[in-house]
């Protein structure tokens, strides 16, 4: 099966993991993490002058923000900004999970 967000989140909740897949599974999150914010980083370059352009026909900034928020380069920064947060709540729940293998290897020696 290849390596997904939602394949991570199944095994995570019914499974039980080896330090290894969960070091596995991290190093895959820090990689889509990285590619994915080059992609935001690419909107929002492109961001402020377009909504100006918006911003000039509209009478408030709260609504420029609401025209650039459906353009399809608003819904993709949308869209990206809440996978990076997955990825940061999937990661620290890994790192939780590899703290408490640590400390319970240690509890054993």
């Amino acid at each position: 099966m290849p390596l997904t967000i939602e394949h991570i989140e199944k095994e995570m909740a019914a499974a039980t993991l080896s330090p290894r897949q969960l070091s596995d599974f991290r190093i895959y999150l820090a990689a889509l993490a990285s590619s994915k914010t080059g992609l935001l980083q690419d909107i929002l370059s492109e961001k402020p002058e377009r909504w100006l352009a918006i911003r000039e026909h509209k009478k408030s900034d709260r609504a420029a923000d609401r025209e650039w928020e459906a353009t399809n380069l608003g819904i993709a920064e949308m869209k990206l900004r809440m996978l990076l947060k997955r990825i940061d709540t999937l990661n620290s729940a890994l790192s939780a999970k590899l703290r408490v293998m640590e400390l319970e290897a240690k509890m054993i020696v």
